[in-house]
Formats: structure tokens, C-alpha cells, sequence
């Protein structure tokens, strides 16, 4: 008898229970109420069983209409997961996509986007390279990446930029550091100051706001770790530059303090560069769920907001 049911006959059960109602889930399937209700009262003769109860003003499913439910949603992932293998196919996309991000920070957020990518793409060999990180550019003209993630545009490649987010740098420094208590930093203040910076004098905070001024920190530290960078600051060694999101991921920042850099704030522009204007779907994809994190990311409490949820999507 259960050789009888068809698809139509399980999205019909998968649609009450989940609507609690035999006319929302008519209305759903785009048929009459009554034409509905013959189809549930057909299956339930062939089943032999029950499969709603009616109380509390709903209907609820019975133990042999969850059984069928189970099946329903186990055949509705496979069916999503048959027609992702289809796109991916018909897209070209069983080979990989190679990716290199100009900031170490990003670390902290792109497994998110790369899970994001699993699950639309899972034919896709998706490598990031740590190894292009500081020529993200060559890298992508010798073409050994598919996508750089950058936030210092270069210019005279033949490459095209794709805007993504922005996002706020920020000193951020001990509590009882001499300008913890300012509302921001003029470049001035970091005259002679020691810097504990990802990269070095090729900080963006070196070349975008303390060159044009004619400012000369007192010492650089590179450090590429960020949880190294926080245990630095909180002994009083120097002064790091974090963005906002990084500073909200720290546990026990209680002794720390982050300043705006200027009054304005000190923003940065990231951007994803491919070699093409328009790139093909999983590229697209990919820079999709990169601008969906960066909106993402500049919510407080963004990592288990993130995890929450489970996806990108919030």
C-alpha cells in the first residue's frame, strides 16, 4: 500500500504539520480546501491509520504521520542536495576555488563563509593560501588564485573590483594607558608611540593616516596573531590596531580600552578582485556570502549570533 504515496501526497502532510491547518496547507499547495481534504482522507484510508489528531484548535500529526514526515524531509534533502549537484555540473563547478585574503584578521570570520560555500557547492575544493597573503595581486595575475579578498586596492592590474563592506579600525590599548580615556586619536598621538600591528609599517594605519601627517611611531612590533597582539596590549606594551569586529570576539576585555582613530573614524574598504566583471555562479556565490558576513560582523556579539543560527543568513 505505501508503494501509493506520492510526492504530492507527503509535501501535503509535511504542510499541515508544519501549518497546523488542512486550508493553510490547500492554500499552499494551490488546490481547494476540499480537494485537500479528499486527497488526506484517500491517504489515510490507504495507510490504513490516522495521521492527524485534531486538538487545540490544530491538527497534529499522529506517530505514522511522523514516520511519513521523516521521510518527506529525508527526501527533500536529497532532492535540494541532487539539484545543487546539477547546478554545480551545468556551472562547471567540481574544481576548486582558490582564495587569498590580504589581512590575517579575516581568519576570524571566512571558515563561516567557506562552511556557507560547503553547503551550496560540495563538489568544490575551496583553498584558501596563507602563502599569497602579502601579494594578493601577483597571485592572481600568475593565476594562482581564483579571488584575492583585499582591502588595499592596487592600481594598474587588469583585474575588476567587487565592493563588499566596510569596516572600523580602532586603538585599542590598556586601561591605564595615558590616552585610554580620550574619545579618539588625532595622528599626532601616536608619535613616538610603540605599535603592535599585523603588518608591520604596511599597516594601513602607517600609510593612511600617520604618512600624510608626517607622524613616526616610536616602534613597530609584527605580530600575526591576534590572540599574541591582545596579551601584548594587556602587559602595556604598545598600542595595537584592531578592527571593531576583532575587539568584540576578545574574552575578558575588561582591562582593555579601544579609541576611534580621528574623530571621523578610520574606516577601510574591502573588496573582492577577480579576473572577470562577471563571474561565474560559485565566484558570485562566494563573494555573496563575503558581503553577507561583513553585515553580519559589525553587529555586537556577531560570532555566536553566527553559530545561533548556523548559517550566514540572520
Amino acid at each position: 500500500m505505501f508503494r501509493d504515496i506520492t510526492l504530492k501526497d507527503l509535501q501535503l502532510i509535511k504542510l499541515i504539520a508544519e501549518q497546523g491547518s488542512l486550508t493553510a496547507a490547500a492554500r499552499l499547495m494551490h488546490v481547494s480546501q476540499p480537494a485537500a481534504s479528499q486527497r488526506l482522507a484517500q491517504l489515510q484510508e490507504r495507510v490504513g491509520s490516522d495521521l492527524f489528531l485534531r486538538r487545540d484548535g490544530g491538527m497534529h500529526p499522529t506517530t505514522v504521520s511522523e514516520r511519513l514526515l521523516s521521510a518527506a524531509n529525508s527526501i527533500e534533502n536529497e532532492l535540494s542536495s541532487a539539484w545543487r549537484d546539477i547546478e554545480n555540473h551545468l556551472n562547471n563547478v567540481d574544481g576548486q576555488l582558490r582564495v587569498a585574503t590580504q589581512c590575517y584578521t579575516s581568519y576570524r570570520w571566512l571558515p563561516f563563509v567557506l562552511r556557507e560555500m560547503h553547503t551550496q557547492f560540495p563538489s568544490l575544493n575551496l583553498d584558501v593560501l596563507p602563502e599569497a597573503t602579502e601579494s594578493p595581486y601577483e597571485a592572481l595575475q600568475t593565476e594562482s588564485i581564483d579571488l584575492a579578498l583585499v582591502f588595499n586596492a592596487q592600481a594598474g592590474y587588469p583585474f575588476y573590483e567587487h565592493e563588499l563592506f566596510q569596516d572600523e579600525l580602532f586603538a585599542v590599548m590598556h586601561k591605564d594607558h595615558p590616552l585610554a580615556d580620550r574619545h579618539y586619536l588625532n595622528p599626532s598621538n601616536f608619535q613616538d608611540k610603540t605599535l603592535v600591528l599585523y603588518t608591520g609599517d604596511k599597516h594601513a594605519i602607517i600609510e593612511e593616516v600617520l604618512k600624510p601627517a608626517a607622524v613616526q611611531p616610536g616602534r613597530l612590533m609584527q605580530v600575526r596573531m591576534t590572540e599574541a597582539i591582545v596579551e601584548l596590549v594587556r602587559a602595556g606594551t604598545g598600542i595595537a590596531v584592531l578592527s571593531g569586529w576583532a575587539v568584540d570576539d576578545i574574552e575578558h576585555k575588561q582591562d582593555l580600552r579601544a579609541v576611534r582613530i580621528t574623530q571621523a573614524g578610520f574606516a577601510r574598504q574591502w573588496l573582492a578582485i577577480t579576473q572577470s566583471p562577471e563571474p561565474p555562479a560559485h565566484i558570485q556565490h562566494f563573494i555573496d556570502c563575503l558581503r553577507k558576513v561583513g553585515h553580519l560582523i559589525d553587529k555586537p556579539g556577531w560570532r555566536k549570533a553566527i553559530r545561533r543560527k548556523g548559517s550566514l543568513t540572520l
